[in-house]
This record gives C-alpha cells, sequence and structure tokens, in this order.
C-alpha cells in the first residue's frame, strides 16, 4: 500500500508532457514525405521541403517547396504566431480564410478554407523529437474529396 502511494505521489508530482510547439518545431529545414489520394484518382506522391525563419515578433514564416508527380514544384508560405496559450493564427498563400491552429497536448490542429469550398483539417502527432505524422482530410461540402498522409523530419 505504502508503495502504491509513493507512486501516485511522484506521477502527481512529475511534470506534464510539454505540448508540441509547431513554431519550434518547423524553425530551420524540414523535409516531408506523403502520399495523397483524391477521390476517384490514383495515389500520388509527394515531398516537401521547408525552411522556416522565426521572426523579431516570434512568428514563424515558413516556406515550403512542394513536388508532386509530374508536376513543376510549387511554392506556397506560411506565416503563424502564438495568439495564446494553446493557440496559433496564421495565413496561407493557398488559403481563402485564416489559418487556425490548436495545440492539445501533443497534437496540433490546423484548420482552414481553401479555394472552390475545400476545407482542410490537419492533424499533427510528433512520433519524436525530430519526426511528426502529418494526416489531413480535405472535405467539399461535408465530403472527405482528399486525404493526405505524411511524415515530416527536422533535418538541422
Amino acid at each position: 500500500m505504502k508503495n502504491a502511494i509513493a507512486i501516485a505521489l511522484l506521477l502527481a508530482a512529475a511534470p506534464a508532457q510539454a505540448a508540441f510547439n509547431p513554431v519550434e518545431f518547423f524553425r530551420g529545414k524540414t523535409h516531408g514525405d506523403g502520399l495523397l489520394k483524391v477521390i476517384f484518382q490514383s495515389q500520388t506522391k509527394i515531398s516537401v521541403d521547408s525552411e522556416g525563419v522565426a521572426e523579431k515578433d516570434g512568428s514563424l514564416l515558413l516556406k515550403q517547396t512542394i513536388h508532386e508527380q509530374e508536376k513543376p514544384p510549387r511554392v506556397r508560405y506560411w506565416r503563424f504566431r502564438q495568439t495564446g496559450a494553446n493557440r496559433f493564427e496564421g495565413t496561407l498563400t493557398d488559403a481563402a480564410s485564416p489559418v487556425r491552429v490548436d495545440v492539445k497536448g501533443d497534437q496540433v490542429r490546423i484548420r482552414y478554407q481553401g479555394k472552390n469550398h475545400l476545407n482542410f483539417d490537419q492533424l499533427l502527432t510528433p512520433k519524436n523529437a525530430r519526426e511528426v505524422s502529418n494526416s489531413m482530410r480535405v472535405r467539399r461540402f461535408g465530403i472527405t474529396v482528399a486525404r493526405f498522409e505524411e511524415v515530416i523530419r527536422k533535418l538541422d
């Protein structure tokens, strides 16, 4: 009984797991490899090279170069900053709305509207200190029209 009480006290005194901070993770260079599945189409391999720079106000500017099979590379930019204890807000050049980023424990949820009534919902889950799993669902008028599964690795 004493051991159980001692273990319970140690667990209660242990620090909670730190929340995943997307600004810290994406600062520097990262590389992602994933598969995109669009409804009625074959899967497509996509790789993403990113470079994030922290700005003086604490926000992050993230340049992404997207490589998709049989298409020329394209570049897009994210800019986001922390607006609350577990919240970030920002912009994305591909988005038709502001980007909302919510942190809950070790997961990050990213939501925004794209062009053509597409709604993007991403969930980033750390696999370890240098890898993150990205699972994205794209909906149009409430119907899932695409899914993207990716592993993102820190390079520096």
